[in-house]
């Protein structure tokens, strides 16, 4: 996979209101789908950790944030 195609670690996306930080990228044990791991929120509301996947990356319209 080209690493233009999926969330880079160390880079924080915005979609709408929404921030995701991706810390990592991995494939989940059991069926090696590739997943970003990090954290999901807006400004003003608490985070929570998630793993995002592949689709997530092609329906999102993610933007990386500079």
């Amino acid at each position: 996979m080209d690493t233009a195609d999926f969330f880079q670690p160390g880079t924080t996306y915005k979609r709408g209101r929404w921030l995701f930080q991706c810390l990592a990228v991995a494939p989940r044990p059991l069926n090696q789908e590739l997943r970003a791991v990090g954290f999901l929120y807006r400004p003003t509301e608490p985070d929570t950790a998630t793993g995002l996947g592949l689709a997530d990356w092609e329906h999102g319209e993610w933007i990386p944030v500079e």
